[in-house]
């Protein structure tokens, strides 16, 4: 009988790289990798510093990693893909969300600031944080955050955990929450009238409390550069890694023609 077969066991919905997610009770079940052992090394230390967004580390068994289910909602879209735009609930696309959310993402970086890793097997580019580096979550977006009252309080799905440039993944965050998007995936993501992008990434770079707020401009064009880079470990096919390959050289492209707006907004 498979783990999630069980009677007292709710099979949840695949994210994005995971499949074979349960919940037990107040209990997350979900299937280990190789860099487990790192990341929950990682777990560990936000939950002695006191960080509560992120879900609770309870142990491993059968080939899971056993975690505390964080209620709430997660604004997932099951019918996303690379070129159209993630389907948000209203509460994920209100400025209130958007401030939270920069505001989460400032808490995590202060609370791995200082973390030195013993094990450093993670997914993606396997290494000790290098100067300026810290070991964050890797992949944050609204699918892989947990909402109470509208507004996100933790993050889940940390298997991309790694080093990382807080500011290039505060880049890679505003990709998603504010999000920068053409208008056609902006109108699919649920914005109807379209948003002014250039004044939410203001909004979100502040709420962040990002001291140069120029410095995020540089890091959006980085962060995609990585995301490239990972697309040889995403479990795709060929046909797959050319989607999102070339969804990633349209975002640049749309990248460049917008960056004097964004520019002037900051």
């Amino acid at each position: 009988m498979r783990e999630a077969d069980r009677p007292d066991e709710m099979p949840l919905p695949a994210g994005r790289m995971t499949q074979g997610i349960a919940r037990r009770g107040d209990q997350l079940l979900r299937p280990m990798g190789p860099w487990s052992a790192a990341v929950h090394e990682y777990l560990l230390h936000l939950e002695s510093v006191g960080f509560t967004g992120a879900p609770r580390l309870l142990g491993a068994e059968n080939g899971q990693e056993v975690l505390t289910f964080l209620d709430g909602d997660v604004a997932a879209d099951p019918q996303w893909r690379p070129g159209r735009g993630h389907r948000l609930p209203g509460h994920a696309r209100s400025e209130e969300s958007l401030t939270g959310a920069a505001k989460l993402v400032r808490q995590l970086h202060e609370a791995a600031a200082g973390f030195v890793p013993v094990n450093v097997d993670y997914r993606f580019h396997p290494h000790p944080p290098l100067p300026g580096e810290v070991i964050s979550h890797g992949d944050l977006g609204p699918w892989n955050t947990v909402y109470r009252d509208g507004v996100p309080v933790a993050f889940i799905d940390w298997d991309s955990a790694g080093p990382v440039d807080p500011v290039v993944e505060l880049a890679a965050a505003a990709w998603t929450f504010v999000p920068l998007a053409p208008p056609g995936q902006l109108r699919q993501a649920g914005f109807d009238p379209l948003p002014d992008l250039p004044a939410r990434l203001r909004l979100f770079v502040d709420a962040y409390g990002l001291a140069d707020r120029c410095a995020i401009l540089p890091a959006l064009r980085l962060c995609k550069l990585v995301a490239v880079d990972r697309v040889r470990c995403a479990p795709v096919d060929a046909a797959g890694a050319a989607d999102a390959l070339e969804y990633h050289a349209r975002e640049l492209r749309w990248l460049h023609r917008v960056s004097l707006d964004l520019e002037h907004a900051l």
